[in-house]
């Protein structure tokens, strides 16, 4: 029997384990998690996150583990589901839910594969509270996991170690010495008792942290499609600033259709045609594909915009000039009707679906990239494929219009080469564009940051490996210096977003865990 160490319990280990148990060969699967409750992960855990944090990805998009979210949903009593205000006739496949909720979701998935894995032959042991230190490769000897339990340490040999941790936040987050505060657990900001506050980011982080704030300190009121925002003290002089680089916020979630339409240009035919021609112009001839697939769907869309937003170093520019004119809370709140309007009559907004699926296509040359042109895509392109990709559900820009609305939100971009600094009575002041603002504390809310392996964790592994500096590639196997035929793998988020910049969600998770799978099976077959 082979013997295989998962590291983490999240949503990458609980796809992991989905197909592992496929395989005909009886396994021996060990899940290592360093949190009491197993098969939920970060970004679901009710210990950090709050219950009206919503999902940006609709049940639909979530692959399928042992049940749909939407089959698994229609199987709760109702007592159940009116504990998160929804009814049976609420479910829908298009419907976003709240991110805890889905965290019940995949707790109650991992416990059934776990059971149906065991059924099957397959022995699976789950170690909560159980915080991995370090993982040992020797000369000729087996990966040896060493983790703590308690105040006992522990090891155990394993024949495959498989590295699925999540995301990682720094405990004291820093910028030019100026100390931020951590936005997980979300208590880190619903604690705070101040007024003057910066939320140093615009997206999805960034709106939970505020809508966490607006719960906090008053109440959201629904009156069909309008919501208002009341302080609990109407004396309260609350102020919070959404600070980031462009100043501007996502677009709400619009109507696209799923599974997707196929494209006309940005085919990954064409992309594989281009990938075969080779590396060099690679980025240039993917970009012109996307401006023919541009022409092809929304033919005023380029025509709108300067010449020089059919360049590569000139279409971000030019792209982020357009979204910043049509103004900032002012065209969250118009964005919002139109993105209504698309899901009520199903159309969708053809330059937003073709940039949403653009990056699809993207992703499929990144690896075959120069160096130089890898940088230049994260430079010019990048930043754009984050925006369009990261919808936003239309409840939580309701009520984030109606903090606004309120007169206690604002949105700014910062200065270019903006600096901080700590003021003389303890605050926070940065450069932006209305010039230097002054806040009592700053919550750093830009999401996960990519990271080298060298900054895994785990320094016995990072000393065995032939080039910790070198990315982590598909199939995700870790390239070792003593060639003993032992397998590691890693799909520790910050590592993979080094050259998968795409690879966060569970729709990721699935694939990727899928991927490393597949390489087991086929290296047991050699």
């Amino acid at each position: 029997m082979r013997h295989i160490a998962i590291v983490g319990s999240g949503p990458t280990g609980i796809y992991l384990l989905k197909h592992l148990a496929s395989s005909d060969d009886k396994l021996g699967i060990t899940f290592f998690e360093a949190s009491e409750t197993p098969g939920v992960g970060m970004p679901y855990d009710p210990a950090l996150n709050a219950d009206y944090m919503l999902c940006n990805a609709f049940s639909r998009e979530i692959p399928k583990l042992d049940q749909s979210l939407i089959s698994w949903l229609k199987d709760r009593p109702s007592r159940e589901l009116s504990h998160w205000e929804i009814s049976a006739h609420d479910l829908t496949a298009r419907a976003f839910y709240p991110r805890v909720l889905i965290g019940e979701y995949l707790k109650s998935q991992f416990g059934d594969l776990c059971e149906k894995a065991r059924t099957a032959g397959h022995r699976v042991k789950v170690h909560s509270s159980a915080r991995v230190a370090d993982i040992i490769v020797g000369d000729q000897s087996k990966p040896t996991v060493h983790w703590r339990a308690g105040s006992s340490a522990k090891k155990a040999q394993f024949d495959t170690v498989i590295i699925a941790t999540g995301h990682s936040w720094p405990s004291s987050p820093e910028i030019d010495g100026v100390k931020l505060v951590r936005p997980w657990p979300y208590t880190n900001v619903t604690d705070l008792d101040v007024d003057q506050i910066g939320v140093l980011g615009s997206s999805l982080s960034a709106i939970d942290i505020v809508l966490a704030i607006g719960h906090t300190r008053g109440r959201f009121e629904e009156v069909g499609d309008h919501i208002s925002w009341l302080p609990n003290d109407l004396n309260d002089a609350l102020r919070i600033t959404m600070v980031s680089h462009m100043g501007i916020m996502p677009e709400g979630d619009f109507y696209y259709p799923f599974p997707y339409e196929p494209l006309k240009c940005l085919t990954a035919e064409a992309i594989s045609d281009e990938i075969a021609t080779g590396s060099e112009g690679l980025l240039e001839r993917t970009f012109e594909l996307l401006c023919q697939e541009l022409d092809e769907s929304a033919p005023e869309y380029l025509d709108q915009l300067p010449q020089a937003a059919r360049t590569l170093e000139g279409f971000a520019p030019a792209y982020f000039s357009r979204r910043r004119e049509l103004g900032g809370f002012r065209a969250v709140k118009r964005d919002l009707v139109e993105a209504r309007e698309t899901l009520q009559r199903k159309e969708t907004i053809p330059h937003r679906y073709t940039l949403l699926r653009g990056h699809e296509a993207f992703d499929m040359v990144l690896r075959d990239l120069t160096e130089a042109d890898y940088a230049r895509f994260l430079e010019h392109l990048m930043p754009v494929f984050a925006d369009c990709y990261a919808a936003v559900p239309h409840l939580s820009l309701a009520r984030i219009a109606a903090l606004y609305d309120a007169g206690v939100l604002d949105l700014v971009a910062t200065e270019e080469g903006a600096k901080f600094s700590q003021s003389d009575n303890g605050g926070i002041e940065m450069d932006t564009e209305h010039g230097i603002s002054h806040f009592e504390v700053m919550i750093d809310a830009r999401g996960q940051s990519s990271a080298s392996l060298a900054d895994l964790p785990f320094s016995g592994l990072v000393k065995s490996m032939s080039d910790p500096q070198a990315p982590v590639l598909k199939p995700f196997d870790l390239d070792l210096a003593h060639d003993n035929g032992s397998q590691v793998f890693c799909l520790a988020l910050p590592q993979i977003l080094e050259r998968y910049p795409f690879s966060q969600g569970l729709a990721e998770s699935s694939t990727h865990a899928k991927s490393v799978c597949n390489e087991i099976f086929r290296a047991a077959k050699v």
